[in-house]
Order: C-alpha cells, then sequence, then structure tokens
C-alpha cells in the first residue's frame, strides 16, 4: 500500500502486525505504594509509539484511552483505586477490568474505585459513554460532603456492569430522601451478577438504592436487562426502596429483571426492619414497563402503593389474572 503504520502491543502478548488503524491498547493500573508496581512497571515501559501504558490512578489511564479504539484498562486488586474527583466518563468502547479470582466475586471485588472525602461532587463515577464495559470492580462513594449523593450515574448507551457492586462506604448521607447507590437513565444496558447497595450501614430515610432518572438530558431509562442481580439495604424507614421511579419521563420502553433478589438485612440492633414495597412505580406512568421474572424478597410486599407499569411473572406468583402486583407475589414465606 506504500504507507508505514506503527506497531503496537508486540511487548504485551499481542502478535505485532502492521496495520491501516490503530488497535486498541491495554493500560495497567497499580497503586503507587504496590509492591509489584515498580517491578511491573520496569518490565513494561511505553509501547513503540512512545506511550506509557503503566498508571497509578484510573484517572490517568482513562486519560490516555482514545475513544472508540477498543482499549483496555485493567485494575490491580491490590489496594484501593482513589479518585481526586469524581471521573465524567464520556469516551466509547473502553473496557475496564478487575483483577482476582477470574471476576466471579458478587461482593468484595479486590479492584475498588472510591471517592475522596470531602471532594464534594455528586457521583464516583459517571458515564455517559457507549458501549462501555466495567467487570469485576466495586465502587465506592466515602465522600462525607452533603452533594455526595450518588456512587455511579449511568446516562450512557450500551454499556455492561458484569460482577461489579455500588455501595456507600459511610452513613453521612443515608438520611436523605434523595440519596442513591445508582443513578440509572442509561439506554440499552446490561447489568450481570451485580450487587447494588450493603447492609452494614443503616438507611433512615425514605430513600432507594437505585433511582430510574434522567442523567443524560432527554433521555430516559431505556431498555435494560438485569440478570441475576441483589438488591441490598439495611433501612430504619420502612418507606424505603430498592428501585424508584422518580417521574413519567424516566423510564421508557421495556426493562427486564430476571432472577434479581431484593434483601433486607433485619437488624433489631439498629432498629432495621423490613419494607413496604421492594419497588416503587409512579402514577400514570405508560411510556415504560419493568418486568419481574422470578423475584424473591423479603419485604412486606413486593409492589403495592403504585404499580404502574409493574408486572411479575414467576413460580410464587398469586393472583396470576390480577392487573395490580400481588402483595404476595414473589414474598419470602416462613417455612412450616
Amino acid at each position: 500500500m506504500g504507507k508505514k503504520y506503527d506497531v503496537f502491543h508486540s511487548r504485551y502478548g499481542m502478535e505485532a502486525q502492521a496495520l491501516p488503524f490503530t488497535p486498541g491498547k491495554i493500560f495497567y493500573v497499580f497503586n503507587s505504594s504496590d509492591e509489584a508496581y515498580i517491578d511491573f512497571e520496569a518490565q513494561h515501559p511505553g509501547d513503540q509509539a512512545g506511550e506509557e501504558r503503566v498508571y497509578t490512578s484510573l484517572a490517568s489511564a482513562y486519560a490516555a484511552c482514545v475513544s472508540n479504539r477498543g482499549d483496555i484498562i485493567i485494575l490491580n486488586n491490590q489496594g484501593t483505586h482513589t479518585l481526586s474527583e469524581g471521573l465524567a466518563w464520556t469516551k466509547n468502547r473502553i473496557r475496564v477490568i478487575g483483577l482476582g479470582d477470574d471476576g466471579d466475586r458478587l461482593i468484595q471485588q479486590g479492584a475498588k474505585v472510591q471517592s475522596t472525602d470531602e471532594a464534594g461532587d455528586a457521583y464516583v463515577l459517571k458515564n455517559t459513554g457507549t458501549r462501555n464495559s466495567f467487570e469485576n470492580i466495586k465502587f465506592i462513594q466515602v465522600d462525607t460532603d452533603a452533594a455526595a449523593l450518588t456512587c455511579v450515574q449511568m446516562g450512557g448507551e450500551g454499556n455492561l456492569y458484569k460482577n461489579c457492586s455500588f455501595t456507600f462506604g459511610v452513613a453521612d448521607n443515608l438520611d436523605g430522601a434523595t440519596t442513591y447507590e445508582v443513578l440509572c437513565g442509561e439506554d440499552s444496558g446490561t447489568f450481570i451478577n451485580c450487587e447494588f447497595g450493603q447492609a452494614t450501614l443503616l438507611t433512615s430515610a425514605a430513600r432507594a438504592v437505585m433511582a430510574i432518572d434522567q442523567v443524560t438530558a432527554s433521555q430516559e431509562m431505556k431498555d435494560c436487562r438485569f440478570k441475576d442481580c441483589n438488591f441490598v439495604i439495611s433501612s430504619s424507614d420502612a418507606n424505603a426502596n430498592f428501585i424508584r421511579v422518580l417521574a413519567t419521563t424516566d423510564c421508557k420502553f421495556a426493562h427486564l429483571y430476571k432472577d434479581c433478589t431484593f434483601l433486607c438485612a433485619l437488624v433489631s440492633s439498629a432498629s432495621a426492619a423490613a419494607l413496604t414495597d421492594a419497588v416503587d412505580s409512579v402514577s400514570g406512568l405508560v411510556e415504560g414497563n419493568m418486568f419481574f421474572v422470578n423475584p424473591a424478597t423479603n419485604c412486606t410486599n413486593f409492589s403495592s402503593a403504585v404499580t404502574d407499569q409493574i408486572t411479575v411473572v414467576g413460580p410464587s406468583m398469586a393472583d396470576s389474572g390480577d392487573a395490580d402486583v400481588s402483595a404476595t407475589v414473589g414474598i419470602a414465606q416462613t417455612p412450616t
């Protein structure tokens, strides 16, 4: 073809090749205090284009990525990857993988991404990009500032979250009705084996673990798929929910929740009790619906307050011909 092209990846286990495009690059993130960091950096110098491949923060590795190139970020699982400010993720087609146990952990993933106290940012991560993937990562909001009301905000398209958990590490804002582990306005997102919320810090307000709300302007949550996900809370306010639609403009098309659980930690010493409803819709919702297949919860009801566009199917389902969601659908029973 008479044109030279840079060669990439020869130091990183991929066959060197001359191509008329730049293939995705692999970036590694270590904590500077990690014992393996110095040796690994020495063994992995900059690539043949002179670009560094080893970084000491997720933010700097993200800055090195090129949108739509198919780059990969590998997070070491030794220690916590702290962000000095909330990371606004706008690039596309980047895969972030946390190391540890082949990505099978449902909670306590070794690769942790955490906020900084008193940074005053509303989120740890706000993803508005397209077709990014996040795998085997624990996202933690530890900022005690009054503005730090969410852990992760999702407002992109076609993004994947697999074996990830989303949690607060401090209880300072768990007494507010607008505090959420996840604010979801994702278009066509996939969620597999994810855990939302936690049971070790007490919620004392009628908040929700996941709020369905617009994150990107004029984009509703659309056509998302949740498979084998767990929602967890410990709350002294029975009016908290696991999933809550905030407005009729926030939920569109069809959302599937397959084999998901909604678990209250009934810790009497903290005055934590069962929630009245696991899921709460909004009156007048007509543009989208939520379909729950084989859900399970120890809440008093699955959804008894506002049930607009909520449908449940499962072996424990009662009154299957009822237009409303029965109070006994998917509810745990005391064995006899």
